[in-house]
């Protein structure tokens, strides 16, 4: 499909795809169900047009992401969910303003700049609301660079210091014991020890936790690479 993000007709090419996905994952393949999920008017031209480009196929009333118009669906999903974790962990954005933003942004990321965020962000499972992040190469490849500049706190060695810049788990029961911890991004953490058990220092208070829960927090790595200054 076209690759100039700037055309509006792409556009409405893309948000389609995305929607098309989205539905998808809800189980939802009927042409209203897949209109509700999409910010364009699924129209006979529109819906033409992504069958002519062998996007989708429709049977019936269903419409169907052909295995290109999935690969596509899935880089702009992708693009999508990975610049609302920018915009929320980063930008610190609420995730109620990340969705309009995102949206955006989405149309303008090109797929080395699109890797390189996923890299940045230490290549996240989800985005702020919950949805699964498609995995790109680079998550694929494990690939741990300088040009990584956020890790999970677990790869620090013991005396390294960093800044949290997000938390993140697929695990509801994990995000509530750091959260009872009172651990937040912005807050600079210091790790003192690694076993038997992974002591840390969060701002005044020391604490005790399970490696697999430490793993849950992502740090800007200071000496590593350069975290944000605080502005006082």
């Amino acid at each position: 499909m076209p690759t100039d993000h700037t055309q509006p007709h792409t556009h409405s090419l893309e948000e389609a795809l995305e929607g098309l996905w989205s539905a998808k994952e809800r189980g939802k393949e009927h042409l209203a169900a897949i209109q509700e999920m999409t910010k364009v008017t699924l129209g006979p031209d529109l819906v033409a047009e992504l069958i002519g480009q062998a996007l989708v196929t429709a049977q019936g009333d269903r419409l169907l992401l052909t295995p290109s118009g999935e690969d596509a669906a899935r880089q702009i999903i992708r693009r999508h969910r990975l610049a609302e974790r920018l915009l929320h962990d980063i930008l610190h954005m609420s995730v109620e303003a990340t969705e309009e933003s995102a949206c955006e942004f989405e149309h303008m990321l090109a797929d080395q700049v699109t890797e390189s965020i996923c890299t940045l962000l230490g290549h996240p499972r989800e985005c702020p609301h919950g949805s699964p992040i498609p995995e790109g190469r680079c998550c694929r490849e494990a690939r741990q660079s300088v040009e990584s500049l956020v890790v999970p706190l677990t790869r620090l060695a013991a005396g390294e210091e960093g800044k949290v810049a997000y938390l993140s788990s697929a695990s509801p029961s994990r995000l509530h014991k750091l959260m009872a911890f009172g651990i937040a991004p912005g807050m600079r953490v210091k790790v003192h020890q690694h076993y038997p058990t992974m002591v840390i220092q969060c701002e005044h208070t020391q604490l005790a936790m399970e490696e697999e829960i430490a793993r849950d927090i992502h740090v800007w790595r200071e000496g590593k690479a350069s975290a944000p200054q605080d502005k006082r």
